[in-house]
């Protein structure tokens, strides 16, 4: 009963299985029973379960007998849900549908001592607030309302500054506040989607859909996972038929070998510190050599972290901080975070977790998105492993890589043979950017950071051989 595959070839029984399906704390049962939603879709003006019951009863739910209607504190809340302007109010014309807004104790003026405001009501006069406050409890006076911390990420895509009775959305260096006052842009050249389809590398534009093949190696090979060199403008990537990390010169065209006699889900690359990681689920093992090493038939890496990882999958690289990520598939799924020397190792996350198969930071607001391929379920926590936002996406089968840019998640679907995106914060307008006769497999977008440096941007670290950074 409820495997995904349908048994038993008579409706009534299959239907009489949906009976039993339960959703996660996140997430609420539609009425029929035939699928969850997270509880952000809830009367959010867009039909996403089945039945649509996920919109229903959203007027009574706001407008509950004896509560307040959800009005600002410059508005005066009609009978039947609408909200309307306090100035409006006792002016001798109904501007309410139910007329409520006039008669009763219009006519009593107003002596009280407002901080802002005094309006005539029906109810007598009231105290009234200008946008951005909130009436305080004493009915006189007004509270700045922080739209930064009541709105959450809901206020301003990156940084926000709240003000009296209003506030100020900023954006992080390299990023552009756009018209709206409201979402950050990428400045300087298009940002680019680097993407592997079995046996080439894709570049996808991002605001212009242009695409260009940036790598074609044999047609027996497949590039599996890969990570890009913003300083050089290389391409690495793992090549599973000879067992070897490989790299592409998007300059000169020149390509090679680092490494040979590995094997790995993930590759990811310290453009900071010039080395390059990776991990061994089968070893349970990070690995680490530098970009500059050339295959002369004896491995030249250093194991990073050895011992107590439980198959480790996805990772991922903060190199400007020092620090590294990744997600373990084991027998106990978890998120973990260390020094990128895999000194200071901590978990991040160990609890509702499945197989987080692909992770991706987003720096600017300082997350960490993975995607569930056991759930179905794409999640997000602060750095810290606070603040947890898990959506149920049924569009999640067999995720591969992850990348974050600006408010879009992207990531490669192996069963589909396609690359997604969806809005990073709600999970919606889902899009289908590419799909090709071919696995997709690794995914990036190159992005510079914030100007900064680690212990082995320069001269090494004073290292001989390998450096490896420690915050």
């Amino acid at each position: 009963v409820c495997s995904a595959r349908v048994d038993i070839h008579s409706g009534d029984l299959y239907w009489l299985a949906f009976l039993h399906l339960s959703c996660s704390r996140t997430h609420v049962l539609c009425r029929d029973g035939t699928g969850c939603v997270a509880q952000e879709y809830l009367c959010d003006g867009e039909k996403d379960c089945a039945d649509g019951s996920d919109e229903d009863g959203c007027s009574q739910l706001c407008n509950t007998p004896g509560q307040p209607a959800p009005c600002h504190s410059h508005e005066y809340p009609c009978g039947l849900g609408s909200c309307l302007n306090a100035s409006l109010v006792c002016n001798g014309r109904q501007d309410c549908a139910d007329g409520s807004d006039e008669g009763g104790n219009c006519s009593v003026p107003c002596q009280r001592s407002c901080t802002h405001l005094c309006y005539p009501s029906p109810q007598g006069p009231r105290c009234w607030c200008g946008p951005g406050y909130r009436l305080a409890e004493d009915g006189l006076s007004c509270m700045d309302i922080d739209e930064c911390t009541a709105w959450g990420k809901g206020a301003c895509s990156q940084t926000c500054l709240n003000a009296p009775g209003s506030y100020s959305c900023g954006c992080l260096p390299g990023y552009l506040l756009e018209p709206d006052g409201h979402v950050c842009k990428l400045t300087g050249p298009e940002p680019k989607l680097l993407v592997a389809v079995q046996s080439e590398v894709l570049s996808y534009g991002l605001r212009s859909g242009h695409e260009e093949v940036v790598l074609a190696t044999d047609k027996d090979r497949v590039v599996f996972s890969l990570d890009y060199d913003l300083v050089e403008r290389k391409v690495f990537w793992m090549d599973l038929a000879t067992e070897s990390i490989r790299w592409h010169d998007l300059n000169s065209g020149k390509k090679g070998t680092l490494v040979k006699g590995v094997r790995s889900d993930c590759i990811a690359v310290d453009w900071l510190g010039r080395n390059l990681y990776w991990t061994d689920g089968a070893a349970g093992q990070v690995l680490a050599t530098r970009l500059g090493a050339a295959w002369q038939g004896i491995p030249e890496y250093t194991v990073v972290m050895d011992g107590d990882l439980d198959q480790p999958h996805s990772l991922v690289l903060q190199p400007l901080a020092g620090l590294m990520y990744w997600s373990e598939v084991g027998s106990h799924a978890r998120l973990m975070e260390a020094s990128m020397d895999g000194s200071r190792r901590h978990v991040l996350l160990a609890q509702g977790l499945g197989w987080p198969t692909a992770l991706a930071l987003d720096l600017p607001t300082q997350r960490i998105f993975w995607l569930d391929e056991k759930l179905g379920s794409v999640g997000s926590a602060h750095l810290d492993g606070s603040s947890v936002k898990v959506l149920k996406l049924r569009w999640v089968w067999s995720p591969f890589a992850a990348a974050v840019c600006e408010g879009q998640l992207y990531w490669s679907e192996r069963k589909t043979w396609s690359v997604q995106q969806v809005d990073k914060a709600s999970g919606k307008n889902r899009t289908v950017l590419l799909k090709r006769q071919g696995q997709p497999h690794g995914l990036q977008v190159p992005t510079w950071g914030a100007p900064n440096t680690n212990g082995c941007a320069k001269s090494n670290g004073g290292c001989a051989q390998l450096c490896l950074p420690n915050p």
